[in-house]
């Protein structure tokens, strides 16, 4: 599948590259790498993403070539790059106008349902769509700059919980020292990610953990985070990235989940796990997917006392079925 993808990228010239909206550091790593590269090939590249970035990314090289109003002139694209997103749906409002370009390319490391391309650089067993990418990277015979090494390595870093989930191994390390030979800086690159927070982030963080509950066996633990917190703390749904983290780190806990309340009644439900926990499946149930210890659904038209109910039930079933 890399030689189809480098054919496809040799034989054309306007490319928009994307990702899924709420972009973590693996998606933003992807496409400003992705877009440098195809810079370095004398491609025309615009590279787009629904959402805001937060603070620390848009530290990141090139940050300010991404935009978050879509191309007005989307018939100019003759390629669209699709990154870190198994679902064209996953890309936002905009999906329907990314589906019209000619050839559409995917690469993933998402579980997900049927592919909307048949090409489609997927691989699940790997840490994120960055390693994916020094992969294709390396065909390619890229200068190895040190931005996009940066953005490489954030993504990797990220995606890995700085180097602390199970997806963390042999390969990704071994890449990610290749990285750091290069350009990258590890001290830099995590004292961005996670030396820049905002006072009222961490209002909003006290206002979360303030909901922490767990089951009668301690085993599920849960989140809340609603409109009215971020109304209280001048912050948005974007500043609860990384907060699920926080109950997953309770000993003994297996699944942690976070309910998140956003605009026009939707609440979005993210799930961690721990072990040999498959949450794509949990979050499958109610029409979400992801990884094998992290995924996520969403709910529409929906209160979020409802949606905590049927979740925390279907977890409790789906975790008594897999002990």
């Amino acid at each position: 599948m890399i030689d189809k993808i480098l054919e496809q990228i040799d034989r054309h010239q306007t490319f928009l590259v994307t990702t899924h909206v709420r972009p973590d550091g693996d998606a933003i790593g992807s496409v400003l790498a992705m877009g440098e590269v195809l810079e370095q090939k004398g491609k025309e590249a615009e590279l787009y993403c629904q959402d805001e970035l937060l603070e620390w990314q848009k530290t990141l090289p090139g940050a300010e070539k991404l935009k978050s109003k879509f191309p007005d002139n989307v018939e100019k694209f003759q390629v669209a790059i699709i990154l870190d997103c198994g679902e064209l749906n996953r890309t936002g409002k905009e999906d329907s106008k990314i589906e019209t370009i000619p050839i559409l390319i995917n690469i993933d490391h998402h579980l997900t349902g049927k592919p909307f391309t048949e090409l489609r650089m997927a691989d699940t067993r790997v840490s994120s769509t960055s390693e994916l990418l020094f992969d294709l990277f390396s065909a390619f015979d890229i200068t190895w700059t040190s931005s996009i090494c940066t953005n490489l390595y954030v993504g990797i870093f990220t995606d890995t919980g700085s180097f602390r989930f199970s997806n963390t191994n042999e390969r990704c390390l071994e890449i990610a020292s290749y990285l750091a030979k290069h350009g990258v800086s590890p001290s830099e690159v995590a004292e961005k990610i996670y030396n820049t927070c905002k006072p009222n982030r961490l209002n909003l963080l006290h206002e979360v953990l303030g909901t922490l509950e767990l089951d009668s066996a301690n085993t599920i633990a849960h989140i809340t985070a609603t409109r009215e917190m971020f109304q209280k703390t001048g912050t948005t749904s974007r500043d609860t990235e990384d907060f699920i983290n926080f109950p997953r780190a309770i000993k003994g806990i297996k699944i942690a989940i976070f309910f998140r309340e956003e605009e026009n009644r939707v609440i979005n439900v993210s799930f961690r796990s721990v072990g040999k926990i498959n949450v794509a499946k949990l979050a499958g149930i109610f029409g979400g997917g992801g990884h094998y210890n992290a995924a996520a659904c969403r709910f529409k038209n929906n209160k979020i006392g409802v949606v905590k109910q049927e979740v925390l039930r279907a977890a409790n079933d789906f975790l008594h079925q897999k002990q």
